[in-house]
């Protein structure tokens, strides 16, 4: 009984002086977590929504009527409008591609209409 004791003492003392030993680990160097917000301009907005709207429109006679230099261009034969940021990109049906910044769109129509 007092060899049972003894060891279970001994056994006890030894998990005390394991654990006691095992000191934290000091923190690491590496940078904490970055956190990325991105948060879309008003350009980048107007351009998503413009190529949303498109997507309900036909292309057969789609018309993007764009502010340029001195006055207004027409751009016709459009195959597809998709946003990139601020920026519409118009897929031609002959395979161009033109950007255009969304703030410069007067109108986008698959009627009559004309600015």
């Amino acid at each position: 009984m007092k060899t049972a004791k003894l060891l279970i003492a001994i056994f006890g003392f030894a998990l005390f002086a394991l654990a006691r030993g095992a000191e934290p680990r000091p923190p690491s160097s590496a940078m904490p977590a970055t956190t990325t917000v991105n948060i879309p301009t008003a350009a980048a907005e107007l351009a998503t929504g413009y190529a949303a709207a498109v997507q309900q429109m036909s292309l057969k006679g789609l018309v993007v009527y764009f502010r340029g230099d001195k006055d207004v261009v027409a751009l016709k034969g459009i195959r597809a409008v998709n946003a990139v940021g601020g920026v519409l990109l118009v897929t031609f049906s002959g395979g161009d591609m033109v950007a255009l910044s969304a703030e410069k769109v007067l109108l986008i129509t698959d009627g009559a209409r004309t600015p």
